[in-house]
């Protein structure tokens, strides 16, 4: 009789942080066996999302599509929710920014958990280790010869046409820029540079990027649960998983890296979590962990579009202007600068009974960040005032650290079903006053006299067919209400799930699962804080330190 094959680990979804931590544990040690599962394809020879502006993105072939359930305070829409279904996860789908945060988010990481391995400091190591960068600014904050490629606009000899408008504006409007552009170095207030993980402007794909020989993959399998066994000594141990179809694999440790949303389920399903959820789908409770699931934080995004007052200048992408033809134009995002400001407290958002007292990072200097891009065209837009005729600009305005908090559950115990999603935006009075805020700093950067923007580039705000009486304007933008109503009909998700799984809260600081031995956590949703970034730069560094020390 052939006794079954164990292996060292089972790894749980193939997105960054799992091909990471799959690549690095057999660096560490040749002769592991391990067995990397992914729910959807392996699409490293697909020539059709090599670039980043691919038809087959968000919403396309590999993105889960997920929906939030009606959020409340966005007009009880439902908010799409992408997340990346292929060996790579999300690095098949995003964007390509690469950003990392503040030092602070990172600080206040280590604090909450105690353990200073969480640190800025205690991370920096891990983030440079993953790196390629461009330049030569801040060598010891940056690595060479990593395998992602970070690219900026600089490196690229970007030198879109408003550029130094939109950076001369920013001073105007008393926004400092930050110490060489390099908003990667610990800092973010401020302006700086664009930066990707583009290699001559293609798509990194996190499982080619980092090299998977020697790693058993499966791909196009759902895993439906961990397969849990009680020791004699009355601990709980992961034993290995079992697939959506009923087969088994054993191993001596097993690693949840499926992401924010697809990780609490996959615990749930185990028979970890909330007594009363699993209860109601009948499933067998293994460890009561209430706070699976919980503390689910997103962040919100605004996109406005700008009418420009001459559009024959060539501002924008769409206009005649021959210097967008040039080749190098197609290597980035058609963007200059990651611009982050500060919404001081009031009085009022700082007594919100709604703000939880984990969502103050590192004291005022952090409270209600918010990120804007300025784009020389407007996004695709199924709104016909707006077209990519080179007659409008747009911005995207995010929060960084959001106080409000939302949950992911399951519907059912079937493992195909989609996690019930509720980011729960906008619920504490923190967030909304940070959002008329910041909509009203935009207004005037954008459309007022005190920019070089506002007094010889933009015309107007072009609003949606909804609101096409009332232009975002400095009269509009002192009206709350009318704030409040157009950031409930436009606001969406950009796309940063984090926190399903928190650090100190489910998994301890070295990632492992509490109660169950040989059972792990490595993805976004062990954020135990608000990283105020895009989240790829944090997971590709969680994926390193977890497999080199952790795991």
């Amino acid at each position: 009789m052939l006794l079954p094959v164990v292996w060292d680990y089972i790894v749980v979804g193939g997105g960054i942080a799992g091909s990471v931590v799959s690549s690095r544990l057999l660096e560490q040690d040749p002769s592991l066996k391990i067995l990397l599962i992914e729910a959807g394809p392996d699409v490293s020879d697909r020539t059709d999302i090599t670039y980043i502006n691919s038809t087959n993105l968000l919403m396309g072939d590999f993105d889960y599509n997920y929906q939030t359930v009606p959020q409340a305070n966005l007009r009880n829409r439902q908010i799409a929710n992408p997340g990346g279904r292929a060996l790579g996860g999300g690095s098949v789908i995003n964007q390509g920014g690469w950003t990392r945060g503040s030092s602070l988010d990172y600080d206040h990481w280590a604090e909450t958990v105690g353990d200073r391995r969480w640190s800025y400091a205690g991370q920096l190591p891990y983030f440079r280790k993953s790196e390629d960068y461009c330049d030569s600014k801040n060598p010891d904050q940056h690595g060479k010869g990593g395998p992602i490629h970070v690219d900026s606009v600089t490196c690229t000899g970007r030198h879109y046409p408003l550029r130094d408008k939109v950076f001369d504006s920013w001073h105007e409007a008393g926004v400092e820029s930050i110490p060489e552009l390099d908003g990667n170095a610990g800092k973010i207030i401020g302006i700086g540079e664009l930066y990707e993980n583009r290699r001559d402007g293609k798509r990194q794909i996190a499982s080619s990027a980092y090299s998977l020989k020697g790693v058993t993959v499966l791909t196009d399998t759902v895993v439906g649960s961990i397969t849990l066994a009680q020791r004699d000594d009355g601990c709980t141990q992961a034993t290995g998983v079992r697939l959506a179809n009923g087969t088994e694999y054993h191993a001596k440790r097993v690693v949840a890296s499926a992401g924010a949303y697809r990780s609490p389920q996959l615990l749930l399903l185990s028979g970890i979590g909330p007594s009363e959820t699993l209860a109601q789908h009948g499933i067998q409770q293994h460890v009561d962990l209430p706070d699976v699931g919980q503390h689910l934080a997103d962040h919100m995004m605004l996109v406005n579009y700008w009418r420009l007052k001459d559009p024959s200048l060539g501002y924008a992408l769409g206009s005649t202007n021959p210097l967008f033809q040039e080749p190098q134009f197609g290597l980035g995002n058609p963007n200059d600068w990651v611009t982050t400001t500060v919404v001081p407290r009031n009085e009022g958002a700082r007594h919100d009974p709604g703000a939880p007292s984990s969502s103050v990072q590192g004291g005022d200097a952090q409270f209600g960040d918010m990120e804007n891009f300025l784009a020389y065209a407007a996004p695709p837009s199924a709104d016909p005032l707006v077209n990519m005729d080179g007659t409008h600009i747009s911005t995207s305005l995010a929060s960084l650290h959001p106080t409000s908090r939302g949950s992911v559950t399951i519907s059912s115990s079937d493992p195909h079903a989609p996690p019930v999603i509720d980011p729960n935006y906008l619920s504490t009075e923190a967030d909304r006053y940070v959002w008329r805020e910041s909509v009203q700093r935009l207004v005037s950067f954008m459309v007022g006299n005190g920019t070089a923007l506002g007094r010889e580039v933009v015309e107007s705000e072009t609003p949606p067919s909804a609101f096409a009486a009332r232009p975002l304007s400095p009269e509009t933008s002192e009206d709350d209400a009318y704030l409040d109503a157009r950031i409930a009909a436009g606001a969406s998700s950009i796309y940063h799930p984090q926190g399903t799984c928190a650090m100190g809260k489910v998994v301890d600081s070295s990632l492992r699962v509490r109660g169950v031995r040989g059972l792990y956590v490595a993805d976004a949703s062990v954020f135990p804080v608000v990283i105020g970034a895009h989240l790829q730069a944090a997971a590709y560094a969680l994926g390193e330190q977890g497999g080199g020390h952790h795991c």
